[in-house]
């Protein structure tokens, strides 16, 4: 269920991105996290049909055990002043999935890890501290594609940024738990979540895609799906044309002419890195469906 449909129903429910234990609220889980919804404005014949049809996920004792879990959905300080980064992970599981043995490759894994944990079936979490060698996200997207094929695993991954500052690492962390919980909502087959285009989707996207005149722009500049293809490989090689050219197979003299007509039209100029960033998020927002 998503929150709207609930909250159209109880209009003074509030959606929280963390587990919740407040007693004098129902926590009900939904699509985009939990739905806060009061007690008090229940009847009990209400609160039990809920709880039956839409049971409360509560956190384990072994979990609140993790210091972790307690520094990142609690609040508690951190001792020590390392730089750390979440990697997030929504995972889809089989039976007989062997978690134990999952969690011992992770620490395998990670030579710095300081701790990884489950917070439920499908959620879990590491966290490590920066050091001389650390591996970038490209290369922990190629290490779980690994390690989803050895243990039938599909996991969905946020690789997060390096903090310093132990005071704002409670709230930087919820930022990027909403970040992730957002892009899990908008794209959700999408295995691997970079920090900086995730921000970026985060950022922008509610404001362009509630935008009638870049929607009607996306809609007029790129009903042509051949141009699409060709400006996303423009874009993901900063502008380059002779390794566009390459990646997509395609000679360069006729690269440059669909080019020439796609800018004739639209009066843009790719090579204006503010135009083809242009062409890049209305492709990337609309074309995802919004």
């Amino acid at each position: 269920m998503n929150f709207q449909t609930l909250q159209s129903i109880y209009p003074d429910s509030k959606l929280s991105h963390l587990p919740y234990d407040e007693k004098n609220f129902l926590a009900i889980p939904v699509n985009e996290g939990v739905a806060l919804i009061d007690r008090n404005g229940l009847s009990d014949r209400e609160e039990k049909l809920l709880i039956t049809l839409l049971p409360n996920k509560k956190i384990s004792q072994s979990v609140i055990e993790h210091q972790w879990y307690r520094i990142l959905f609690k609040n508690e300080p951190i001792n020590t002043s390392p730089c750390i980064r979440v990697i997030q992970l929504q995972l889809k599981t089989n039976p007989g999935f062997f978690k134990k043995e999952w969690q011992h490759e992770i620490k395998d894994m990670f030579p710095d890890l300081l701790d990884s944990f489950f917070l439920d079936e499908q959620q879990a979490f590491i966290i490590e501290e920066k050091k001389d060698i650390t591996y970038s996200a490209e290369e922990i997207f190629g290490l779980f594609q690994a390690l989803d094929s050895d243990f039938d695993v599909y996991s969905q991954i946020f690789v997060g940024a390096f903090h310093i500052e132990p005071s704002r690492f409670y709230e930087n962390f919820q930022q990027e738990r909403l970040i992730f919980q957002n892009q899990l909502e908008v794209a959700n087959t999408q295995k691997e979540f970079s920090f900086t285009q995730s921000v970026i989707d985060y950022l922008v996207g509610d404001s362009i895609k509630n935008n009638v005149l870049l929607r009607s722009l996306y809609q007029e500049w790129f009903a042509d799906n051949e141009i699409v293809t060709i400006l996303q490989s423009l874009w993901r090689n900063q502008g380059n044309v002779s390794s566009t050219s390459k990646e997509l197979f395609l000679h360069r003299n006729t690269l440059l002419y669909r080019l020439e007509k796609f800018q004739e039209a639209t009066k843009l100029d790719v090579k204006n890195m503010d135009d083809l960033m242009l062409c890049h998020l209305l492709i990337d927002v609309f074309g995802k469906g919004f």
